[in-house]
């Protein structure tokens, strides 16, 4: 089971015993972002502390750069993070790093459009995308590939995809790709399983 989330709260995790198939994940972006957008949240580094302080009890923690911003000299932004984590981190303790970015239909832009909190994520130029607005996919392959490569030192540890994500993006970004959504699901299985089992 997986707990996802933007928050610093691991209260719970800490006063009770966490079974072994139990990974907690956070999403992450530059704390630019997380001030302008992802309002009532925790920061940034509340997030990755959070993470540290759980990775030290022995659960399982994961990433999700998802969704990825662009702004300008947004992929130096990220990078850091990357390397904060390399530095933070060891691989064994991290089960997974997703990548993914802003994908919108229509009746959810509306819905921003409307809502109360307001953003400037719509000012982002979008194009037409397997009928759904996002960036470019030249944009997409550039900002996945540079992250992907800033995590070298953790390829062959952790489970890297992408999120949501056109199959035409894995090749470029990770070097290979899978047959089918259900191959990728078993690696992705096989490799959980893995570090659950080597927690035994």
């Amino acid at each position: 089971m997986e707990f996802k989330t933007k928050s610093n709260n691991i209260n719970y995790f800490l006063e009770n015993e966490v079974p072994r198939n139990i990974i907690v994940t956070w999403s992450l972006n530059p704390q630019i972002i997380v001030a302008n957008e992802e309002h009532l949240t925790a920061s940034l580094d509340e997030r990755i502390n959070s993470a540290r302080t759980l990775a030290n009890k022995g659960v399982l923690v994961g990433f999700h750069f998802h969704p990825i911003v662009v702004y300008e000299n947004y992929l130096d932004d990220y990078i850091s993070i990357v390397k904060r984590l390399i530095s933070d981190f060891n691989p064994n303790e991290v089960v997974l790093v997703s990548m993914g970015t802003l994908t919108f239909i229509k009746p959810v832009i509306k819905q921003l459009r409307e809502r109360e909190m307001k953003t400037k994520i719509l000012q982002i130029p979008f194009e037409t995308i397997n009928g759904k607005q996002s960036y470019p996919m030249e944009t997409k392959k550039e900002m996945f590939k540079s992250i992907y490569d800033a995590f070298n030192p953790w390829h062959k540890d952790v489970y890297f995809y992408l999120c949501m994500e056109a199959h035409t993006l894995w090749k470029d970004v990770f070097g290979f790709e899978y047959a089918s959504n259900n191959q990728m699901e078993d690696m992705m299985k096989m490799s959980y399983m893995a570090k659950i089992n080597a927690k035994a």
